[in-house]
C-alpha cells in the first residue's frame, strides 16, 4: 500500500503512522529510505539500537529515552 502511495498516486506526506502489527525491521528500512518519519508502538520484549551500531541491541523497555523523545 506505502508502495502505491509513493510510485503510482504520489501522495505528497511527511509521516507514517503505524500499528504494533506492522513495526517490522523492513518495514522501517523502507520508510526510512523514503526519507519519512515513521510512528508506531513496539512491544517491550522487542529488541532495538539506539546507539548507531556501538552498542548491542537491547530490549525496548531498558533504554533510555528523554522526555524529548
Amino acid at each position: 500500500m506505502l508502495t502505491q502511495i509513493v510510485q503510482h498516486k504520489q501522495l505528497p506526506f511527511h509521516a507514517v503512522l503505524m500499528d504494533t502489527w506492522y513495526a517490522t525491521r523492513e518495514l522501517m528500512l523502507f520508510i526510512d529510505s523514503l526519507h519519512k518519519i515513521y510512528y508506531c508502538r513496539l512491544k517491550d520484549n522487542r529488541q532495538a539500537d539506539d546507539s548507531g551500531g556501538d552498542a548491542p541491541y537491547r530490549r525496548v523497555d531498558e533504554l533510555a529515552w528523554t522526555s524529548h523523545e
